[in-house]
């Protein structure tokens, strides 16, 4: 049983596209947006919320804003106000569909703000978040089949889950409406472990895990019928650990119609997250590269490979 230690934070975002490389535009905007900071929420939740909603403001100022009417879906230019139908893809963000995703975070800065409001002729102390953002970002032109992803605790897909405990085991659950290749990797801001493909697996799947479309997959169990290899010894199982109240990491799910390139990975490099008793065990980690190293691949790897989709999924591990 391979054993990773992983930190996460709760958070859904979805981006996949495919793009021509004659309509890609590329844009650096700035977006804020401020939201209410409740006492009985934690300050990494309203964090999350007002990044979100910063992100969904940058991108709306940059290409449109979605309106959605019936079976139809229109684009209003935010400087004209003018609105026209359009069958593009669209990325979801805090609930928001936008006409473009993000490339990189340049810039993130929040404040915290504090004043009184009147609620029955009673003044009350309240407390805000704000949050501005600088980005760089792409927009979606094109229209294209979505893949379906989310992790779980249990090998079935009915076990979604996103906040994990201490020694909870770690699935995938993917589905794609297309054949392609599919790769998996979880960055926690040092250190972006390759989870898919497994370590083990023959150098002709390190381009990326063949899958086929329309069927279900389930990976990193080492059960016989969720392998999909010639044999259960090539399969990395993984469980979750934290020695923090609550700690934070990011899924990258990565899908294309065409092999991925993949990045220069290091055996070992993470080996100071296993104890004692499980290096004298045998236990590994997965291969992996810097955390600045694996986005500065990624951002290129975006910018160069038009149809290549991601999906990023921050979810929490607690003690």
């Amino acid at each position: 049983m391979k054993i990773l230690k992983l930190f996460f934070l709760l958070c859904f975002v979805w981006q996949l596209s495919s793009l021509s490389a004659q309509k890609l535009r590329i844009v650096t905007v700035e977006g804020e947006a401020q939201v209410e900071f409740p006492a009985f929420k934690s300050l990494l939740e309203v964090e999350q919320v007002a990044f979100d909603r910063a992100l969904v403001n940058a991108l709306e100022k940059a290409f449109g804003t979605a309106i959605i009417q019936g079976n139809s879906t229109y684009m209003k230019n935010l400087q004209t106000g003018e609105t026209v139908e359009t069958s593009t893809v669209f990325n979801m963000i805090a609930n928001t569909y936008v006409k473009g995703e993000v490339l990189e975070v340049l810039k993130k800065e929040f404040d915290e703000i504090e004043g009184e409001m009147e609620i029955g002729g009673k003044k009350k102390r309240v407390k805000e978040l704000r949050c501005k953002v600088k980005i760089k970002a792409r927009e979606l032109t094109e229209n294209i089949a979505s893949c379906e992803a989310f992790p779980l605790d249990c090998a079935d897909k009915r076990c979604r889950k996103t906040d994990f405990k201490n020694d909870d085991p770690l699935y995938l659950y993917f589905s794609s409406p297309a054949d392609g290749y599919l790769a998996v990797f979880l960055d926690d801001g040092k250190i972006a472990q390759c989870l898919l493909p497994y370590m083990r697996l023959p150098k002709s799947y390190e381009n990326g895990v063949p899958v086929t479309g329309n069927r279900e997959y389930i990976f990193f169990s080492p059960e016989e019928n969720l392998t999909y290899f010639e044999t259960k010894a090539y399969t990395d199982s993984y469980q979750l650990f934290t020695d923090k109240l609550h700690e934070q990491n990011r899924l990258f799910i990565l899908f294309s119609p065409t092999p991925i390139d993949a990045p220069a990975l290091k055996a070992g490099l993470n080996m100071e997250s296993l104890s004692a008793f499980e290096k004298d065990k045998g236990y590994q980690v997965p291969r992996a590269l810097e955390s600045e190293k694996f986005q500065d691949w990624l951002i290129k790897s975006r910018l160069r490979k038009t149809d290549l989709g991601v999906k990023t999924i921050d979810i929490t591990i607690s003690k």
